[in-house]
């Protein structure tokens, strides 16, 4: 059984200057555990525990939903928030991503083709994934407990629009594997520029 969700990755420069975010806010919200540069994505749909068997028609019912989709600028607007938001005990710590032309909604395609592999594979995760609403974010770190005092606005001061130019299949590997990291890239898919 291999535990599998469909993210955009992060080109490796912006991961870099994300992953050095977390460690300036401990004060904040108390000590954390910031996520490696690898492990950093924008989660679009969660699909469950998968067969090791299943795994390849994963595969192909992604490549069939991502193929022809646009790509979608993204961008980071310097805030962090905390999630679950407004929440006493909040988990992580969490960059928020807007689209850049939102009217074009390739994120929500997006969001909604990953969501269309978990339904079509019948993922075990498909039914409580759709009903969560969807807050595109980068998670940067995990709190050990809870922060010491109210947590005001986080500002970052990373600002920065970037193309989501990659889909990837991931595998959630419980608390670590082997280098650290608590994901494995598995597969991934180019998203073409749009021309116009």
């Amino acid at each position: 059984m291999k535990r599998l969700f469909l993210a955009i990755a992060l080109d490796q420069e912006l991961a870099l200057r994300l992953s050095r975010v977390a460690k300036e806010f401990e004060a904040a919200c108390g000590p954390l555990i910031p996520h490696p540069p690898d492990d950093l994505h924008l989660t679009l749909s969660f699909l469950g525990e998968v067969e090791d068997t299943d795994l390849s028609g994963v595969i192909r019912s992604a490549a069939e939903e991502f193929r022809g989709v646009f790509a979608p600028e993204l961008e980071l607007s310097g805030g962090l928030e905390l999630l679950p938001a407004g929440s006493d005990q909040p988990r992580v710590l969490t960059a928020p991503v807007t689209e850049v032309g939102e009217q074009l909604g390739r994120l929500g395609a997006l969001r909604n083709r990953a969501q269309q592999v978990a339904l079509s594979r019948r993922c075990p995760a498909n039914r409580t994934d759709r009903r969560r609403t969807f807050r595109p974010h980068v998670t940067l770190a995990k709190l050990k407990g809870t922060p010491p005092a109210p947590v005001g606005p986080l500002d970052s001061g990373l600002s920065r629009s970037w193309i989501g130019s990659e889909v990837a299949l991931y595998e959630s590997l419980g608390v670590h594997g082997v280098d650290g990291g608590r994901y494995r890239q598995l597969m991934s898919w180019g998203l073409p520029m749009d021309a116009g």
